[in-house]
């Protein structure tokens, strides 16, 4: 009886028919997940690198303005945003600051920057004296008296998978662009 068991484990023991299935139901479900995982990877790429090119563009479009912008044209510019990231209105914004250098410019630590104007678009508050010390390692250094474009664009970004096994929840993608104004020596605005 003892040889007979013996004999019916070590055939049981022995037997590899069938273990490619068994490693496929381990293996699958891990490959699906990293597909998943990569797949919610470069998207989240695709859409930072969009909301940054948008970024880029609707800065470029404000260092080649010589007429004066009001809000009309910023909403313009939040259009082309939207256009160009696919975000909706609900979710996203734009904000266009002029800031210049009023003494020590040279200088990164001590120079004295101040706003000359800031307005945003679907909500997004325009930047007062307070919020100059949190942008002033954001902008690079400049000559005393000039001015430059500081663009700052947002929009959500949710994953389109909302596993949280392999995916993040939704954020903000924030980017900002600081510009040199190109064929006029300002940036006006006008109420």
């Amino acid at each position: 009886m003892k040889k007979l068991a013996g004999k019916i484990l070590g055939f049981w023991r022995s037997d590899e028919r069938g273990s490619l299935s068994v490693e496929a139901i381990f293996a699958f479900p891990m490959l699906i997940f990293f597909l998943i995982a990569l797949y919610v990877f470069f998207d989240a790429f695709k859409a930072q690198n969009t909301s940054y090119r948008a970024n880029y563009t609707i800065s470029d479009m404000l260092s080649r303005q010589t007429d004066p912008v009001d809000q009309n044209f910023l909403n313009g510019l939040d259009k082309v945003f939207r256009f160009m990231t696919h975000a909706g209105p609900e979710n996203s914004w734009i904000r266009v600051s002029v800031v210049r250098c009023t003494a020590n410019c040279t200088d990164e630590n001590s120079r004295q920057l101040s706003w000359v104007w800031s307005h945003g678009t679907n909500g997004a508050r325009s930047l007062g004296a307070n919020d100059i010390t949190f942008y002033k390692s954001k902008i690079p250094l400049f000559a005393y008296g000039d001015r430059l474009i500081f663009v700052e664009t947002s929009r959500q970004y949710f994953p389109p998978f909302t596993n949280p096994l392999f995916t993040f929840a939704g954020r903000d993608l924030v980017s900002f662009t600081v510009t040199r104004p190109r064929f006029a020596p300002q940036l006006l605005w006008h109420s």
